[in-house]
C-alpha cells in the first residue's frame, strides 16, 4: 500500500459510514480506513455483497437508499462521524435511476447525515459537473450528468462541513498515491485512478481545510497529500 502521511490539520473520523459500499472506490476506501485502525460502516443494498466487506475490515449495513427514507438512511448510519457518497447507479442503468441514485440517494443521503448528527460528508462527483450537460448526447449520460450536478448543488445548500471530490475519467489501474488536485475548475479529458480517489477521500476527512471546498484530481506526479496542501495553499493566496 502506498504510505500517505495525514496532515495535521485535522484527524479521522473514528466511525466513518460508506454509501455505495460494494464500489470499487468504496471498497478501496474501506480498506484504508480499516487500516488506520477506524470503524467502518458500508452500506449496500444486498446482503450478498457483505461477506466480502467483512473481509476488509468494514461492517455490512443493508440499506437500500434508492427505497429507504431520510429517517430510514440515517439508522443506518448508525454513530458515524461522517460519510462518504460513493453509490452511483452504475453502468446499464436508464435513466431513471439516475434520479432516483446518482440525484435522489445523495440528497437523501445528506438530509440523514442531518438527522443522524454526522456533520463530515464527503461525496463523490466529477470534473466539470458544475456545468450543463453538453447538448445532442446521449441521454442516459445527459441525465447522469444533470444528476450529479444537482446532487452537488443541494450539498452546497445544506448544514455539513461538505467536500466534493471530483476526479477526471475513472481507471483501474493500482494506487500511485500522487496525483494534481486544484479547488479551482479543471479542464476535462485527464484520468484519475480509482485506488487513488480513495487515497483522496481518506486524506480531504483528516484534513478540515478541505471543508466546503471541491477538490478536482487529476493523475500528476505530487504525492497526493501535498497535491491537497499546495491547492488549499494557492486558493488562500486567492482570496
Amino acid at each position: 500500500m502506498t504510505d500517505l502521511s495525514l496532515s495535521l490539520a485535522g484527524r479521522l473520523p473514528s466511525e466513518v459510514a460508506i454509501v455505495g459500499g460494494n464500489g470499487q472506490i468504496a471498497r478501496a476506501l474501506a480498506a484504508l480506513l480499516a487500516e488506520d485502525g477506524g470503524r467502518v460502516r458500508s452500506i449496500i443494498r444486498s446482503e450478498a455483497q457483505a461477506d466480502a466487506l467483512r473481509e476488509l475490515g468494514a461492517e455490512p449495513v443493508v440499506c437500500d437508499i434508492e427505497t429507504a427514507s431520510a429517517d430510514e438512511i440515517a439508522n443506518a448510519f448508525g454513530d458515524a462521524e461522517a460519510v462518504v457518497f460513493a453509490a452511483g447507479a452504475g453502468p446499464g442503468s436508464g435513466e431513471a435511476r439516475k434520479w432516483t441514485v446518482d440525484r435522489g440517494g445523495a440528497i437523501k443521503s445528506a438530509d440523514a447525515a442531518l438527522l443522524s448528527g454526522a456533520m463530515r460528508f464527503l461525496q463523490i462527483s466529477f470534473i466539470g459537473a458544475e456545468q450543463q450537460a453538453p447538448a445532442g448526447g446521449d441521454p442516459v449520460f445527459a441525465a447522469y450528468w444533470d444528476a450529479k450536478r444537482e446532487a452537488d448543488e443541494y450539498l452546497r445548500s445544506v448544514a455539513l462541513d461538505w467536500t466534493i471530490v471530483k476526479p477526471g475519467g475513472l481507471t483501474n489501474e493500482p494506487a500511485t498515491g500522487r496525483g494534481t488536485v486544484s479547488v479551482s475548475t479543471m479542464e476535462r479529458g485527464g484520468k484519475t485512478r480509482r485506488a487513488d480517489v480513495a487515497h483522496v477521500i481518506r486524506l480531504a476527512l483528516a484534513h478540515q481545510g478541505t471543508v466546503w471546498r471541491d477538490l478536482s484530481v487529476v493523475e500528476g506526479g505530487t504525492p497526493l497529500d501535498e497535491a491537497i496542501d499546495h491547492a488549499l495553499a494557492e486558493a488562500q493566496k486567492a482570496l
